[in-house]
C-alpha cells in the first residue's frame, strides 16, 4: 500500500526504535515522545521538539537512581527530557511494593517543577511537561495539513495509559481513535486486545474483504462494519465489559470473548 502514511510514535530513545524498526524504510518513526523522528525514507534522525526546560531532570534523577540501587532488577532510562525506571525484571510483590513507595516520593518532590509522572506498563516514567505523544501526533498532521494534502482518515491505536495525550488532539471529523484493552480512555472506539487491532491492520493492508476500492472513505467503512457501535464495548473502570445493547448485533460485530474464536494472524506485535 503506497497510500498509508504510517508513523510509531513512542517514548522509547531512538537508539532502541533504530534497532527494532530501522530496516523499515518506509516507517515514520518518533522516539522519546515527540523530541527526535525519522520520517519514511530517510536514515537520519532529526530533533522534533527542543525542550529547553529539562534542567529538572537533575534534580529528580537521584531519588530515582537511590529507587533503582535498592529494587534489585531495576533499570533507569535517562532521556532527553524523560526519565524511565522499569521494573519488568523485578520480583512482583517487592517491585509492585517500591513502585508505590516511588509514585508517592516522586509525588511530594515534582510539585513545583515543570513535569508529570505517568505509570504504564511496568515502567515509572518522569517526562517534561512540555512533550507528549498528542503533541508529536499533533505536529505531524499540522505539517502535512500545510502541505495542502490532508490526511483523510486518521487512525490511532494505542494500548498506553501512561500517554492518553495521544487521543485528545485530533480533528474529531477526520480521526478515528481506538484504545486497545480495557481501562479509562479518552479514545472513541476500543479493540479488547491486540489480536483484533491486528487483524483489522491485516484487513487494511493485505485484503479487501468488502470489495470496496481503496480509499478513504472506504477505510471508514470497513472500519465501521469491524467496530460497530463505537459504544459497543464500554469500560466502567471496574474491570468488566458492559455487554448492554449487543444481543442484536451479528456475530462480526460482537467483542472477541463472547463471539466464535477468529483467525489470529501472526504474532502480535510492538
Amino acid at each position: 500500500r503506497q497510500d498509508l502514511y504510517v508513523c510509531a510514535i513512542s517514548g522509547l530513545t531512538k537508539d532502541i526504535l533504530q534497532r527494532r524498526f530501522g530496516e523499515y524504510r518506509n516507517l515514520n518513526l518518533v522516539a522519546e515522545h515527540g523530541i527526535f523522528v525519522r520520517y519514511a525514507g530517510r536514515t537520519d534522525w532529526k530533533e522534533m521538539c527542543f525542550d529547553d526546560s529539562a534542567a529538572w531532570i537533575e534534580k529528580v534523577k537521584p531519588l530515582m537512581q537511590l529507587f533503582q540501587r535498592c529494587t534489585p532488577g531495576a533499570q533507569l532510562d535517562v532521556r532527553k527530557a524523560s526519565l524511565a525506571w522499569y521494573y519488568h525484571d523485578c520480583d512482583d510483590q517487592y517491585g509492585s511494593f517500591k513502585t508505590k513507595e516511588l509514585v508517592h516520593q516522586l509525588a511530594l518532590s515534582t510539585g513545583n517543577l515543570p513535569c508529570e509522572v505517568c505509570q504504564g506498563d511496568k515502567v515509572i516514567e518522569v517526562k517534561s511537561c512540555r512533550v507528549s505523544n498528542g503533541f508529536a501526533l499533533k505536529r505531524l498532521v499540522s505539517d502535512q495539513d500545510k502541505t495542502g494534502d490532508n490526511f483523510k482518515p486518521i487512525m490511532v491505536i494505542s494500548d498506553d495509559s501512561a500517554d492518553s495525550s495521544i487521543f485528545k488532539f485530533l480533528p474529531k471529523e477526520r480521526a478515528y481513535t481506538v484504545r486497545v484493552g480495557l481501562g479509562e480512555t479518552a479514545a472513541r472506539h476500543r479493540f479488547l486486545d491486540w489480536d483484533e487491532a491486528e487483524q483489522y491492520l491485516k484487513i487494511i493492508v493485505e485484503d479487501d474483504p468488502l470489495g470496496l476500492e481503496r480509499s478513504s472513505e472506504s477505510l471508514l467503512e470497513r472500519f465501521q462494519t469491524c467496530m460497530g457501535d463505537a459504544n459497543t464495548v464500554v469500560d466502567d473502570n471496574d474491570g468488566d465489559v458492559d455487554l448492554d445493547g449487543l444481543e442484536d448485533l451479528p456475530e462480526s460485530k460482537l467483542p472477541s470473548d463472547i463471539r466464535p474464536p477468529s483467525p489470529v494472524f501472526g504474532p502480535v506485535g510492538w
